[in-house]
This record gives C-alpha cells, structure tokens and sequence, in this order.
C-alpha cells in the first residue's frame, strides 16, 4: 500500500474522536516504516542528484540500505515495542507500535520485487507476494483498485468518525494523494 493509504487506513481502524494524542501516535506509526524510504529517496534525489531510475532500479536495492530499511520494516521490533509500551501501560506508545504493525501487516500480501524483511534482524526471508500494489507486471492494476477499495472504505469511516471540519479536509486530501499516486 501506499503512504497515504497506510495513515488513512490506520486512522479509520484506531483513531479515536477527542484523543488528539493518541490520533497523532496512530498517524506516525503509520508512517513510521516508510520514512526511512523517504529520506534515502530526498537525499538522493536534491542532495546527491541522482536519477529517479538509479535511485530505484539500483541503489534502493543495495544492502545496506535494505537493512536500513527493514528495521523499520521489522514485526518482532514492533511487537517488542508494543509489550514494552503495554508494560508501561502508555496507550500512546501501543497505538503507535500497534499502527506501525498494521502498516506492515498491509504491506506483507502487496510487495513483489520490493519485499521487506518483515522478520529482521531475526530472519532474511521475504514474503515475495505475487501481488504488487503498484507493479503491473505483478498484478498492480488489481493491487491498486484493492487500495482504491480499501481507501473508498476508510474514508467512509473517517468521514463520519471525525466531523470537524479541519479533520475531514486533511483527510480528504490523503484519500487524493492516496489514489493520485495510482492514477495522477
């Protein structure tokens, strides 16, 4: 799934109305496993120039940056620290490793040549899923209008979740940016 896909679909299943903090635990958690991606493609892209083709079809594929990658992809990471943060009794810090793990959850049946090691550092498997959310080659049309599906679905819940008029505006617009990265 894509970024946007991953915090709306987040918030609809644990945003909670009048729970600001533990609303903006669950947006983060949902971003958390993709932001690394994010900084490597920003500083490859405006601090080193490099080519959306290289930083993609290479670099992004290069060990040590798929170890940085995978440990913010990493299942038994997050579940440890949603046992730490239930210990502690921080609702906050569950709902942030909670969205984390959703993320990665959603993400495990939809990557293809993209994998992560969702099991790392214990393992180096990957889940090459037939399935991509974006590849055509590996059912991407199919990948994208299920995320268009599951997007429609948790707007839907959000839209009546949150009334406040702020909220549903800045929803709207990750539901956009959501779809515009399949079809803009």
């Amino acid at each position: 799934m894509n970024t946007p896909a991953h915090v709306v679909v987040s918030l609809a299943l644990l945003g909670r109305v009048d729970q600001r903090r533990r609303n903006w635990a669950v947006l983060w958690g949902s971003l958390i496993p993709d932001m690394p991606i994010f900084a490597f493609y920003l500083w490859q892209k405006l601090g080193m120039s490099t080519t959306w083709s290289h930083i993609w079809g290479t670099l992004y594929f290069e060990p040590q940056w798929q170890n940085f990658f995978d440990v913010f992809n990493s299942i038994p990471l997050a579940l440890i620290g949603w046992v730490i943060f239930r210990m502690r009794k921080s609702a906050v810090g569950t709902a942030f490793c909670i969205s984390a793990l959703l993320h990665m959850l959603f993400d495990l049946p939809l990557h293809h040549d993209d994998a992560h090691r969702h099991f790392y550092p214990f393992s180096d498997w990957r889940f090459v899923s037939p399935i991509s959310y974006w590849d055509p080659e590996h059912g991407g049309r199919f990948g994208a209008l299920f995320e268009a599906g599951v997007i429609a679905i948790a707007a839907w819940t959000l839209w009546w979740k949150f009334p406040r008029r702020g909220v549903r505006l800045g929803l709207g617009l990750l539901c956009v940016a959501g779809l515009m990265m399949h079809w803009g």
